[in-house]
């Protein structure tokens, strides 16, 4: 059986020179896109969570802003499975091209942190999201409890909440050293 290997791909890899990073521009800017628009979805579950427990609206009623709008059998779960799925595609297509850049432009651990805390995360919310879709099917809509909600006894707004803040700090972290690799971001100055 061969044995695992763990090297970056062979290939043409633009190395890291001066302010600019070795990601394509379209890689950068579709991951600038991702980060934008995770970041609006974290907003809506951070919205969820100051309606029930600032505004005490019931946690079936809290939906956040779109999910007002954007309702199917009576829930916006649907918004949810859709959004995540796009989401965790996202996460995926950013595996080799930020693979490529490690570590010459983001660290081994950021690498693998974004790996842990991104895209393994995002797959787990989105196993969570079929079990939801599987019970709004059956329920005609809700009650649609997933699995970390009913093992933990926590809320599903909370749950949902650090599922996406994690999801999100990953991606966000490696796009910091990427952006700061790039001179957009100033560094402190080094003491002499």
């Amino acid at each position: 059986m061969p044995a695992l290997n763990l090297r970056r791909p062979a290939g043409p890899v633009a190395r890291a020179t001066g302010d600019r990073s070795s990601l394509s521009p379209c890689v950068f800017w579709f991951m600038s896109a991702v980060v934008a628009i995770q970041g609006g979805h974290v907003v809506e579950h951070v919205i969820q969570v100051v309606q029930v427990y600032t505004l005490g609206v019931p946690e079936q009623d809290a939906l956040g802003l779109l999910g007002y709008v954007l309702q199917f059998n009576g829930t916006e779960e649907w918004l949810h499975l859709g959004y995540n799925t796009f989401y965790l595609l996202a996460l995926y297509a950013l595996i080799v091209p930020l693979w490529r850049i490690t570590p010459t432009v983001i660290s081994t651990w950021a690498f693998w942190f974004f790996i842990v805390a991104s895209v393994w995360i995002e797959t787990w919310h989105m196993v969570e999201h079929g079990v939801i879709i599987s019970n709004v099917i059956a329920n005609g809509g809700c009650p649609c409890p997933g699995i970390g909600d009913v093992a933990l006894g926590l809320s599903d707004t909370i749950l949902h909440f650090f599922y996406n803040a994690l999801a999100y700090a990953g991606v966000v972290y490696a796009y910091v050293l990427i952006v700061r690799q790039r001179g957009y971001i100033l560094r402190r100055p080094t003491p002499r």
